[in-house]
């Protein structure tokens, strides 16, 4: 059935028997072996223009779910270690105010999607949010994911412009939101779609996009124990730059974007550290292969790291503490 029909679960008569429908997938899988690290129970339970299979909850009703029924079912499977992940709103902005509303007692991981604000997906606008705002409500230390992402609109762009609307959509999320994961979709489809990051082409050839390029700057370089160190900018000339760190090697990684259409000089002094040579990977509008290593990048005397960030590029840049 499709959402835009479907009004959610009526807790008085199928509440438990989906709890325990859920749990007992997560039960199955770990009898075979395949220990399920968290569950979610609703995806975009706001979303009743899909015409996909969904479920329209109200965010009250959901909560009292985690609580009251989730939660017990899977610990009466044993599974007191799963945790639960919600509410996966289709926007950023609809989750803080979904999420505001309902009980998180029981809810490990906070989560929402990367798309275009809810106004926006009302009047026909689809894509990668551009400018997702910070959580207004406190989070209690819990870690918020963002579960998906893409852009699931305009004309295929397998180029630069359409991986740079993938960086700006995760430094904003990522930096400037805290979320702390990003997972995209999709992978790979048979066709070409700005949706996944791998594309067939016609004869069957693999098409890997500048956004596949995009994600591996991060994927390839923060890896999951990492944590976001403070940047402070001045006179960054448009330049997104984030940062991350490996609180037990001391290997850190700056990523910076430049979505503007002129090549911008940049000096980075680092704080509390002292850092080698610095390897520089970017991509560009002309880049060939992935993750080209551009340049090996040494401090000046002063400490001080001079470099020139492309036009339309993203650049990882990777060093251990000396």
């Amino acid at each position: 059935m499709s959402g835009k029909w479907f009004n959610g679960l009526n807790l008085n008569t199928s509440s438990t028997a989906f709890a325990r429908y859920l749990a007992g997938f997560a039960k199955a899988y770990q009898n075979e072996g395949i220990t399920i690290n968290a569950i979610s129970p609703s995806n975009e339970p706001e979303n009743v223009f899909s015409d996909w299979d969904a479920s329209y909850w109200a965010s009250n009703k959901l909560g009292e779910f985690i609580t009251n029924n989730l939660r017990p079912a899977l610990q009466e499977e044993g599974l007191q270690n799963t945790k639960i992940i919600s509410s996966e709103n289709a926007a950023w902005g609809t989750a803080n105010t979904y999420l505001s509303g309902m009980d998180r007692s029981n809810i490990d991981i906070l989560a929402g999607h990367g798309y275009v604000e809810i106004s926006e997906i009302i009047s026909g606008k689809r894509g990668g949010n551009q400018n997702p705002s910070k959580w207004t409500f406190s989070t209690g230390g819990k870690p918020m994911w963002v579960t998906e992402a893409s852009d699931d609109g305009g004309s295929y762009d397998s180029g630069i412009e359409g991986g740079l609307k993938l960086a700006v959509n995760m430094h904003k999320l990522l930096a400037d939101c805290d979320a702390s994961a990003y997972i995209f979709w999709l992978g790979m489809l048979a066709f070409q779609n700005n949706e996944a990051l791998i594309c067939t082409r016609s004869d069957g050839s693999l098409e890997f996009t500048k956004a596949y390029d995009v994600l591996g700057h991060y994927s390839r370089f923060v890896k999951a124990d990492y944590r976001r160190i403070h940047v402070a900018v001045q006179n960054g000339n448009g330049l997104l730059i984030s940062s991350y760190k490996d609180p037990q090697t001391g290997k850190f990684t700056i990523i910076i974007t430049n979505p503007g259409t002129t090549a911008v000089p940049l000096d980075i002094q680092l704080s509390g550290v002292t850092g080698g040579q610095l390897a520089n990977y970017q991509t560009t509008a002309n880049s060939s292969g992935h993750w080209n290593l551009a340049s090996a990048i040494s401090p000046s005397a002063n400490g001080i790291y001079n470099l020139t960030i492309p036009a339309k590029s993203i650049s990882t840049l990777a060093g251990t503490k000396q």
